[in-house]
């Protein structure tokens, strides 16, 4: 028998496109496509198919397709040049770890390093930390049943999940671990059911599928997931699917909002020590031989001793500018709609049916309840070419209000309040990517991390700090090393009494700006003392915005607010992207 190497499997993968003009390279597990196809989703097939091939490290994805945006990416790296010129001899800070990303990835290794005597910054090019993949997720924290054996995703989500309990406790955020409900309906092998006879499927869903799932959760190390039928499934979900033969219940299962954790991780992390920068955008790398020694931003030189890159969905082009491209980002949008309040009665835990064969590229989505007693269905999976395209079409929204329908017996759909979409930062091997580059000894890669990237996140950091030790960093525990957040008071949270003695003190808690999710003055006042500055800063911090007119009644109030509190015109108080403001934002406030 022929053992066929590395190369021959990529070149057996590239002959099903023959007439294609394909070509590759291979180098330390990284292979290089070259070429040209006719259309973007060819471009995401192939890609997908090398990165399945056993001992495939990473796929850099250097074929193009008709309609390719040359342009654009010239005027973009014309533009970086331009910015790096301006820039690289202007020296910001010093400092032992730079981390590249303020989504919940970067938030949590910072957090997670602020515990040692370095001096660690994050910088995020957005306003804000949380405005890509982290704010617009559905904020399951997934038990690690779904993730693929013998996967970086599967060991840290099992791990993940567990910590977020203590997270919770010392961050404040909200966590309620709901548990899962996996519906198996006669929907659920509806592909296959040509092959049974009709009460051999029915047996077979009601006393063998759920028995597969069990043993799969089992191997993936996730204990307690037991089997129900009859009444006991309505007892769990009185309104699942009246034609639920059988269901699987998981307890681990949790929910977040995750923004709200990564808010609460970099205000911690700032308590301790932590940097945030935001407005600022990587453009380039100083390196002495293949270490990095500085990163260039359009604020200037951040001079340093080790790169984390957790950029997200433009890690891949941060990886490249260091010199080290291992992987392609190939962007995969996902459409969530949110029900108001009132719905919440109609769930309990994370609902879901379970439909064979899955699709290759999601786990599903479902229906989950939020710690703020909203209901959100999704999310969709669609692999598109622009990273920032987070538009919703009618026909999307309609896709989901008909797919998961079949999960409940009865829902009021007509009490959707917003629909929105995220952008997952998948790689085509489809795993997460934590380790140091292959051609830069000081930079660390925390790339592809989507879902279950947010219920991986407590493991992910950890991961990344052992993988930082290994680098030669040293970690010396710092005593002073505070643990705890106190999250911004809520008058939602608040007892009548309180709420009388605070505004004794403060008349600021007696106006209540948000009248849908009751937010005061004073919240908004001390989100802005906390680094918001745009509405969604605002938004994401207190939830003003968030309620059944989303914001129709208390936008122009906000907005003068923060214009108030900042000492800028209202012009320039932006919904999510604002103009560069002096400084950076160190702990609660400068």
């Amino acid at each position: 028998m022929v053992v066929m190497g590395l190369e021959g499997k990529v070149k057996k993968v590239l002959e099903k496109y023959r007439g294609r003009d394909l070509s590759f390279t291979i180098k330390d597990g990284v292979v290089f496509l070259y070429g040209q196809v006719d259309t973007y989703d060819e471009w995401i097939e192939i890609g997908l198919e090398v990165g399945k091939i056993k001992g495939v490290e990473g796929v850099v994805n250097k074929v193009v397709w008709k309609g390719f945006p040359e342009e654009k990416i010239r005027e973009k790296e014309e533009r970086r040049r331009k910015i790096f010129e301006e820039n690289k001899d202007k020296t910001v800070g010093s400092y032992d770890v730079l981390i590249i990303g303020g989504g919940v990835t970067g938030t949590a290794i910072a957090r997670e390093l602020s515990r040692y005597k370095l001096k660690v910054a994050i910088i995020e090019k957005s306003t804000d930390i949380a405005t890509g993949t982290t704010k617009a997720n559905n904020g399951m924290i997934h038990s690690g049943i779904e993730a693929p054996r013998n996967t970086l995703k599967r060991r840290l989500n099992v791990k993940g999940c567990r910590m977020y309990e203590q997270w919770a406790r010392e961050l404040n955020f909200k966590y309620k671990m709901v548990g899962s409900v996996w519906l198996i309906t006669p929907r659920t092998l509806e592909k296959y059911r040509k092959y049974f006879p009709g009460p051999l499927y029915t047996l077979i869903l009601k006393y063998v599928l759920p028995y597969v799932v069990v043993l799969k959760a089992w191997l993936n190390g996730v204990p307690g997931v037991k089997v129900v039928r009859g009444s006991k499934i309505f007892e769990l979900e009185p309104y699942a699917a009246r034609d639920t033969l059988a269901a699987v219940y998981v307890p681990w299962t949790g929910i977040v909002e995750p923004y709200e954790v990564a808010v609460a991780l970099a205000e911690n992390a700032a308590k301790n020590g932590v940097e945030i920068f935001t407005n600022t955008e990587v453009v380039g790398f100083l390196k002495d031989g293949e270490r990095v020694t500085g990163v260039v931003t359009n604020r200037g030189t951040f001079l340093c001793r080790y790169v984390v890159n957790a950029a997200g969905l433009y890690a891949d082009e941060i990886a490249e500018m260091a010199g080290s491209p291992e992987y392609t980002i190939h962007p995969r949008r996902g459409v969530i709609v949110l029900f108001h309040k009132t719905t919440g009665s109609y769930v309990r835990h994370c609902l879901a049916e379970i439909v064979l064969p899955q699709h290759p590229r999601t786990k599903g989505g479902g229906i989950n309840p939020t710690p703020n007693g909203n209901v959100i269905w999704g999310p969709t999976a669609v692999e598109v070419p622009d990273k920032e395209d987070v538009s919703v079409d009618p026909e999307e929204v309609q896709l989901i209000l008909t797919k998961y329908s079949t999960i409940l017996s009865e829902f009021p759909k007509q009490k959707l309040i917003r629909y929105f979409a995220g952008v997952r930062a998948a790689t085509f091997t489809e795993d997460f990517v934590i380790r140091p580059a292959k051609w830069v000894p000081n930079l660390l890669h925390v790339a592809g991390i989507q879902s279950p990237g947010l219920a991986s996140a407590p493991a992910i950091a950890e991961y990344a700090i052992e993988k930082l030790a290994e680098m030669g960093l040293e970690l010396q525990e710092k005593p002073e090393f505070d643990p705890y957040r106190e999250p911004i008071p809520s008058l939602r949270d608040m007892k009548p009494s309180d709420i009388e003695e605070l505004i004794k003190k403060d008349p600021r808690w007696g106006h209540v700006v948000c009248e849908c999710e009751l937010v005061t003055e004073a919240e908004i006042v001390e989100a802005v003392k906390r680094g918001a500055r745009t509405l969604d800063a605002v938004k994401r911090r207190t939830r003003a915005g968030m309620g059944e007119c989303q914001g129709g009644r208390c936008t122009i109030k906000i907005a003068m607010i923060i214009s108030r509190e900042l000492g800028v015109p209202l012009s320039q108080v932006l919904k999510e992207e604002a103009p560069l403001f002096n400084g950076y934002v160190r702990g609660e406030s400068e």
